[in-house]
């Protein structure tokens, strides 16, 4: 094995291997959490080493997730929040 090689993606698909349905899992927030980015986008399948019917079907309960509001959207840094908000109430409109 190299020093610096590639990091190895499962082999196997997880939902398969445990005969789970992923659609189910929607309101699983700890089960959508591994397959979303920190910046609230969806993993691809070359990082979830899902099969492509798996895959679309975590898509699409992440999206349902999304939708009912269990899961945000997006995730920004509070300090980029805050420095909006200075900027808001500094700015010509105000509060």
């Amino acid at each position: 094995m190299k020093k610096w090689g590639k990091r190895q993606n499962p082999q196997t698909d997880a939902f398969d291997a445990l005969n789970v349905n992923p659609m189910d899992l929607y309101k699983n927030f700890s089960v959508m959490s591994e397959y979303m980015t920190s910046m609230g986008r969806i993993k691809p399948r070359s990082v979830t080493g899902l099969r492509p019917v798996n895959q679309r079907k975590i898509a699409k309960a992440l999206r349902r997730a999304i939708g009912m509001g269990l899961m945000p959207s997006v995730h920004r840094h509070p300090e980029i929040l805050a420095a909006e908000m200075r900027a808001r109430m500094e700015g010509p409109g105000g509060f």
